[in-house]
């Protein structure tokens, strides 16, 4: 998932690039991985750099403020990746009014990081698919159970899908952001 991040930035963003990463918590394997894959990406693209690297709390409200501080740093800052829902959600809402000089790149389906996309200030989302996430874990721990599955080290797609301002309202973009959506009357 970080080096799709790194790609949908590459894809879309040219000339020299200076990444700043908004990570969570330094010690969960998922986001290093995420920061990893971004990182290698970049750095196999040639003209990307990572410039720096917050870890932050899992919560909008720090991820906003390190992010500030952040870009008060490194001021080079041309693009800025948040690793998960809740660094996303902070990270928004520090580069709304900055949208014209920062590349954002979150992740997963919220109404701030939805609405993001939609005025700008939110240039791509990495969405994931938990519906898939889950019912495929389920499925494959049975089928390794059971006799029936391969081994361990096995990836198994989720349908993790880039969705930018391009792709918003496309069906399979609309199913990934608002896949668990309820209305009610």
């Amino acid at each position: 998932a970080g080096q799709m991040a790194a790609d949908a930035v590459l894809d879309r963003v040219s000339g020299p690039l200076y990444v700043g990463v908004v990570n969570y918590d330094v010690s969960t394997a998922n986001g290093q991985e995420r920061e990893r894959g971004a990182s290698d990406a970049f750095a196999a693209s040639g003209r990307a750099e990572i410039t720096a690297v917050v870890n932050t709390l899992t919560e909008a409200g720090r991820a906003q403020a390190d992010t500030a501080a952040l870009l008060t740093e490194h001021p080079e800052i041309n693009v800025l990746l948040a690793l998960n829902e809740p660094t996303s959600v902070g990270t928004a809402q520090k580069v709304l009014g900055r949208s014209e000089d920062i590349f954002f790149v979150g992740f997963d389906s919220n109404v701030v990081t939805v609405d993001g996309l939609q005025d700008g200030c939110v240039d791509a989302l990495v969405v994931q698919n938990p519906y898939a996430m889950g019912y495929l874990g389920v499925e494959s721990a049975y089928q390794l159970l059971t006799g029936q599955g391969g081994a361990l080290d096995e990836t198994v797609d989720t349908s993790t899908r880039v969705v930018d301002r391009n792709n918003l309202f496309t069906l399979d973009s609309q199913k990934a952001l608002f896949s668990f959506e309820e209305h009610l009357n």
